[in-house]
This record gives C-alpha cells, sequence and structure tokens, in this order.
C-alpha cells in the first residue's frame, strides 16, 4: 500500500505544481481571466468525459496494465511542456486531463480491490492524503522556483516529476484481474444509470460534490493569482497552511469518515459550512489583513473530508455488477464542478472582481446545505431500503 501511496504522490505533486504555474505564466503571457478559467477548465472537462470510457477499459484490460500506459502519457505530457512552453498549455492541460481520468480510476478501483470492508474508509482517505500531501510543497516550490530562480530549475523539476512516477508501478500489489464483460454499451449504460438513480441518497451525494468542487476548483485556480498580482497575502504561505489542515484532517479524521453504506447529511453539512466560512473570508481579503489564513483553516477541512467521504458512500452504494462504469460516472459530478469553479468563476472576476467571486462561491455552498436537509428523508429511506 506504502507503493501505491507513494505513486499518487509523486504524480500529484505535478499537478500541484503546474495548476500554480500555468495561471501565473498565462497571465505574463498577456490570457485574460476567462481565458485562463477556460484553459484550468479544460482539464476537468477531459477528464469528466472520459471516466466512464477509462472504468470500462480498465475492467477489460486489468489496473496494472492501464497504469502502465497512462503513466507513459503523463510523461509525455509534462515532457511535451518542458519542450513548447505557454505555447502548450492548452494541450498539455487535456493531455493531463486524459491522464488524469485513468489515473484516478484505476487507483480507487484498484485499492477498493485490495481493501478489506471495514478498511475502505480508512484506504481511501490515505490514498485521498497521498494525493493532497504534494500541496505540502508543491505550490511554494513552484512560487519559489517561478519567483527567485531562473526557470530552467522549474523546468528541470518537471521533468523529474515526468519520470519519477513510472519506478513505482512495477511490482506494486494492483490486480492484474480483468473482467469479461467490463464492456458496456451505451444501452446497458443507460439502463444501470437509471436503476441506480432510484437512490435518492447517490443523486443528493453526486450533487454535493459537483457543487463542492465547483468551489474549490475556483479557489484553486484564481486564488494564487489573485495573491500574487494584488499583494494581498502570500500565497505560498496560504497554500502550505490549507495543505497542512487538509494532511493533518484526513490523518486523524480517518477514522471519523463514514464507511457504513449510509448517506449522513448532517457530517456533510459541517463539511459544506466550513466551506462557507472559509471562501467568505476570502471575499473580505482585503480588509482583514492576516487574519486571511483562518479561512485556510476552514478551506482546508473542507477538501480534506468532502471527497473521501462522498467517494466511500458511493463506493459501497454502486451495484457491484456495474461499478466499473457507474463509479466513472458519478465521481465526473467532481470533475466537471472543478471544471466548472475555473471555467464560469473566470468570467465572473472579468466582469465583476474577485470579492463578488467568493461571495458567489459562499452562496453556492450555502444553498448546497439547504438542498441536502430538504433531501433528508428521503435520501434516507432510499438508502436504506
Amino acid at each position: 500500500m506504502l507503493q501505491l501511496y507513494a505513486l499518487a504522490l509523486f504524480f500529484y505533486t505535478a499537478n500541484a505544481v503546474l495548476t500554480v504555474i500555468f495561471p501565473l505564466q498565462a497571465a505574463e503571457h498577456g490570457f485574460k481571466e476567462a481565458e485562463i478559467g477556460i484553459m484550468m477548465g479544460l482539464y476537468m472537462f477531459v477528464c469528466m468525459g472520459l471516466r466512464p470510457w477509462a472504468g470500462q477499459l480498465i475492467a477489460k484490460y486489468s489496473v496494472v496494465n492501464i497504469m502502465k500506459w497512462l503513466l507513459v502519457g503523463h510523461t509525455v505530457a509534462l515532457l511535451l511542456y518542458v519542450w513548447l512552453g505557454v505555447e502548450s498549455l492548452y494541450i498539455v492541460r487535456a493531455l493531463q486531463g486524459v491522464v488524469t481520468a485513468f489515473f484516478s480510476m484505476a487507483m480507487q478501483i484498484g485499492l477498493a480491490s485490495i481493501l478489506l470492508d471495514e478498511d475502505r474508509g480508512q484506504g481511501m482517505s490515505m490514498y485521498s492524503l497521498s494525493t493532497v500531501l504534494p500541496g505540502l510543497y508543491g505550490p511554494a516550490l513552484a512560487l519559489l522556483l517561478w519567483t527567485q530562480y531562473d526557470h530552467f530549475y522549474l523546468l528541470l523539476l518537471i521533468g523529474t516529476l515526468a519520470v519519477l512516477p513510472l519506478l513505482f508501478v512495477f511490482r506494486s500489489p494492483l490486480k492484474a484481474t480483468k473482467q469479461e464483460k467490463g464492456m458496456f454499451t451505451l444501452r446497458e449504460l443507460m439502463t444501470a444509470f437509471k436503476d441506480t438513480c432510484r437512490c435518492r441518497g447517490l443523486m443528493v451525494s453526486s450533487l454535493v460534490m459537483l457543487i463542492g468542487a465547483c468551489i474549490f476548483g475556483a479557489i484553486t485556480t484564481f486564488l494564487p493569482l489573485y495573491m500574487v498580482t494584488t499583494g494581498y497575502g502570500n500565497a505560498a504561505l496560504y497554500l502550505l497552511l490549507q495543505a497542512i489542515v487538509v494532511v493533518v484532517s484526513r490523518f486523524l479524521l480517518r477514522k471519523s469518515i463514514p464507511s457504513d453504506g449510509k448517506w449522513h447529511p448532517s457530517f456533510m453539512s459541517i463539511v459544506l459550512v466550513s466551506s462557507v466560512i472559509g471562501t467568505i473570508l476570502l471575499a473580505f481579503m482585503p480588509y482583514i489583513g492576516h487574519f486571511i489564513y483562518v479561512s485556510a483553516i476552514f478551506n482546508g477541512l473542507a477538501t480534506a473530508m468532502l471527497y473521501p467521504t462522498i467517494i466511500t458512500y458511493m463506493s459501497f452504494v454502486i451495484p457491484k455488477e456495474s461499478k466499473h462504469i457507474l463509479l466513472g460516472v458519478f465521481l465526473a459530478s467532481y470533475d466537471l464542478g472543478f471544471a466548472l469553479g475555473g471555467f464560469v468563476m473566470g468570467f465572473v472576476i472579468q466582469m465583476s472582481s474577485f470579492s463578488t467571486m467568493f461571495i458567489i462561491c459562499s452562496i453556492i455552498g450555502l444553498a448546497a446545505i439547504v438542498f441536502i436537509w430538504g433531501n433528508r428523508k428521503e435520501a434516507d429511506v432510499l438508502v436504506m431500503d
């Protein structure tokens, strides 16, 4: 398991570095906020569209075989950026979306097949922890290399991160098991999807994940750019503090993540309240000074808890016989939300301001809480059935 967590660590380190560098490099070359939002959102739009297909191919060719090929694609994408620079931003973001769609699906399906049911919540949380650990050092390291050193060292780091994940896939515990009925026709997909939609809790959780991801996507895309260009706060310090909160929370609270296959509206409401407080504080960044770093704590808690909680719930609720494809369909709600966070909020910023964008994020979070409690009883009944 440690080998798999290390693989995820190095894979997502590249994402953590490039997520900060791409907007800064694009702005330096004259990109507008809306263009940056489109570029950054492209990553998750592509990932969203490919998740169901990724699940089918993983079922047909096995987790370990798909993993080897996708890591080769990861290497190609990063080396392409090292070679072409800013001219390759759109195509590299698209390639990252392709690779991430397969990587996240392969890891989550692979882990679910290895872990015991009673350990699945903790195991998924530890995997999520390994994906966010790069947030401790990735953004800070990226900003340091961008602002203080020659860009050659940044390209050297990215080139190294292109190769390192390949070293951890060999002799890993990922299974080479294939499923004879791993491929689905469109009609079979729609039938399975309709059957699954009868679970109201699954529908509610998917929408909540989409909304939460939208908020996270907006913060991830525009907060570093906002702080660096305006001088309000220290982007590296903020992202470091937020990442520390995410890491510590996912480790210390890993046993608190529900692992009983039931939907927990109270728990999810607490997570969203934390997000609302964090974004409200960001909206008043110019007026609260160093108090802004308190928002990193609340945003970090929300980021730490939302994804592993919902993915654990989905891993129980989605029917086993169609899990390979339907897990991808429902996880696509996170990708869609994250992409919309960058895509839509870029236009909001260009037409108004960064503060307005963060206020809108807070309103969206409050709307999600109302939606959860408005569907609480119906969701509980259908889940229990």
